[in-house]
Order: C-alpha cells, then structure tokens, then sequence
C-alpha cells in the first residue's frame, strides 16, 4: 500500500501501514451513497480514492462495517478510543453543539423525506358517498 499515495487523498484522514482512517465528511457521503442505492465500491472511486491502492480486502472490509453500522441506525463516525476524561474549553463545547445541531437537523430533513415518501405511496380513501342512500 502506497501510503503517501493514499494520505494525500482529501476523504483520508490517517494511514498506517494496516489501517486507513476516513473523514467523517466522507463517512456521510459514502452512508448517503449507499441509502441512495450506490455500490460502496462506486463511492470510493468516485471520491478519488484507490481502492486499488488501499486494497480491496481493507475496502470490503471497512464498506461491510459500515454498511453493518448503517442497517442498523447506527451513526457513522470517526470517533475511536476512549472518550476524554478533562474539562472542554468554551470552543470545543459550541463546536459540539453545532456538530449536533446539523446532525439533527440532516435527521429531521431525511425524517421528512420519509414522511412524504409513505404520503405519496399510501393508497388514496374513496370519497364519502353523502347523500347517496
């Protein structure tokens, strides 16, 4: 794997010679591409991401524990370890804040999606027959 390669793609955010870390911002693209209907493997490449380069064992690995994650409601992210055990500043607490707000909000909008989807594809109620006896 040519790591310089790999880490000077942008949705890559550290590469280790047995690991690649992606963005959070590609993580929601790639979650999008596939509730869209998109093969993970199409999301990569078009992404400019090597998939040949990276390895396709590490991609079929890391697209099956994502699509895992995503059948089950389970948010993408590229939080790992253990959480932080000290105090946050002012910034980091707004910065959360608003990282949860947009995430609310992308949950609100595709909610609403849903809900317009299931409106239209419900069947339609005939019309009252009043008066008609």
């Amino acid at each position: 794997m040519s790591r310089k390669l790999i880490s000077s793609c942008p949705y890559v955010k550290s590469v280790t010679p047995k690991t690649v870390r992606y963005t959070a911002e590609f993580m929601r693209i790639f979650e999008e591409g596939v509730l869209s209907g998109k093969y993970g493997g199409d999301v990569f490449r078009e992404h400019g991401l090597p998939v040949e380069t990276i390895g396709w064992q590490s991609v079929r690995q890391t697209m099956k524990n994502w699509n895992l994650k995503i059948s089950r409601g389970i948010a993408l992210s590229d939080q790992t370890g253990r959480p932080m055990t000290r105090d946050l500043t002012q910034e980091e607490i707004i910065a959360r804040q608003q990282a949860k707000i947009e995430m609310l909000q992308q949950e609100n909008d595709f909610l609403r999606q849903i809900r317009g989807l299931e409106r239209r594809h419900q069947p339609s109620k005939s019309p009252s027959k009043k008066g008609s006896r």
